[in-house]
């Protein structure tokens, strides 16, 4: 897609963004809300599925040939070049502890490469865009430039799970240990560890556990916009497809694609 078109579908993705976090804010300040468990054990919100509707609606007025793949929404198998992969809700946990760390994330994919993406913390007053080498965040609609994070030498940052923190992210911040004088943690709920990534906040993140393509695809956008790297362990870039059944493979985000980050997670598994 022509950078032009990328640029002008952004703003009503934004729009579309901030009105779904906009009724996401509404259920969170209430005294309480219900919470239910999905039948693969996840908790899902009312948020979840309002956010749902007023993306799914946003997005068609954007392009009603555009089809959606969403975390709330049908399950769909077929192919298709140029797909909306959006999560709702990204978080759940994070909402339901009311720690601010949820996110509403959108992703345009294109050949299977997601070529737009949009981050919203509506909770914390975070958002993060990314296309077309141009990546920002925006807090009280004030737009900055960012990048990631190059020249590794002495210390390094890793973002982990707030919620899901593992044996093998112990084990991995272990083997950073040994290559780098410094290595401090970073607990951060949601999508927004790959966008601490982006804005050069931390080095790494990886994700040694399950995870489903609307988790991190609007994420990947915001990075690779801001000179990083999303990729399964042995350094191929993720992709996507227009399947609700499909996982993402174990894999990492980094800010310095050109450290040997492999080196590391050769010795983890």
């Amino acid at each position: 897609m022509e950078v032009s078109k990328l640029k002008k579908i952004s703003d009503s993705v934004l729009e579309a963004v901030n009105a779904a976090s906009l009724k996401v804010m509404d259920i969170y300040d209430l005294d309480d809300f219900d919470v239910v468990d999905k039948n693969d054990g996840t908790p899902v919100t009312l948020a979840d599925k309002v956010s749902h509707e007023v993306l799914s609606s946003s997005l068609k007025l954007i392009d009603d040939d555009i089809p959606i793949l969403s975390e709330e929404g049908d399950s769909y198998c077929n192919n298709a070049d140029l797909f909306w992969l959006i999560d709702p809700l990204d978080g759940t946990k994070e909402f339901i502890n009311r720690n601010g760390e949820f996110t509403v994330n959108v992703a345009l994919v294109e050949n299977g490469i997601p070529i737009l993406g949009v981050v919203a913390a509506p909770a914390i007053g975070e958002t993060f865009i990314g296309f077309a080498d141009q990546a920002y965040k925006i807090i009280n609609k004030e737009k900055s430039k960012i990048a990631s994070r190059k020249q590794l030498q002495e210390f390094c940052l890793v973002t982990v799970s707030k919620s899901h923190k593992s044996e093998k992210d112990q084990l991995f911040i272990d083997l950073c240990q040994k290559e780098f004088s410094s290595v401090q943690e970073l607990p951060t709920g949601s999508s927004l560890k790959l966008c601490r990534v982006a804005e050069g906040e931390a080095d790494i993140y990886n994700r040694l556990g399950p995870t489903y393509q609307w988790d991190i695809a609007a994420g990947q956008a915001v990075v690779e916009a801001a000179g990083g790297i999303v990729s399964d362990l042995n350094g191929e870039v993720l992709r996507y497809e227009f399947n609700s059944e499909k996982k993402n493979p174990l894999f990492f985000c980094a800010g310095d694609d050109s450290y040997p980050w492999q080196m590391i997670f050769k010795k983890l598994v």
